[in-house]
C-alpha cells in the first residue's frame, strides 16, 4: 500500500531524475516521464525466462488476462534480447492527482502479480519429463 503523502515526494523525485522505481505489491514498478512530462510510463518484470521464453508463456501473453483487467488498460511486451516479458501502462499524467495516481500504481501492481503469477504457472508445460532408471 502506497501512502498519500508518499505519492508528492514520487513526483518530486519523478520531476527530476526522469525515472522512479518503487516496491509495490510483489513487484518493483518503474515509473518514467514521456514527452515532455505530458504522459506517464509504468513497466514491471512479469516473467524472466533466462535464456528462453516458452511457448506456453508465449502463447498466454497474446490471449486474454486470467483475471478481470479492470480500471487500467496495460498490455504485456516480450523483450526478446533479455528473454524478459514486461507488463506496460502509458498514460495521460494529467488525468492524475495524488488519490488517482495512488490508485493507478496499486492497480498495476496488482495486474502486474497477477500475471507473474499466470505466466509462472503456465511455463511449467513446455517442461519435458526425464525419467532416471
Amino acid at each position: 500500500m502506497i501512502l498519500e503523502k508518499d505519492i508528492s515526494k514520487l513526483f518530486n523525485r519523478l520531476f527530476f531524475n526522469d525515472l522512479v522505481q518503487i516496491h509495490l505489491g510483489g513487484s518493483d514498478v518503474n515509473i518514467c516521464l514521456l514527452e515532455e512530462n505530458t504522459k506517464v510510463m509504468l513497466i514491471a518484470s512479469v516473467y524472466e525466462g533466462g535464456n528462453y521464453i516458452p511457448k506456453s508463456v508465449r502463447r498466454c501473453v497474446s490471449g486474454k488476462p486470467p483475471f478481470s483487467s479492470g480500471k487500467i488498460f496495460s498490455r504485456l511486451v516480450i523483450d526478446e534480447d533479455r528473454f524478459q516479458v514486461r507488463l506496460t501502462y502509458v498514460g495521460l499524467i494529467n488525468r492524475f492527482n495524488k488519490h488517482t495516481i495512488k490508485d493507478l500504481l496499486e492497480e498495476f501492481s496488482w495486474q502486474a502479480d497477477e500475471w507473474r503469477l499466470y505466466l509462472e504457472e503456465h511455463d511449467k508445460y513446455d517442461l519435458l519429463p526425464i525419467y532416471v532408471k
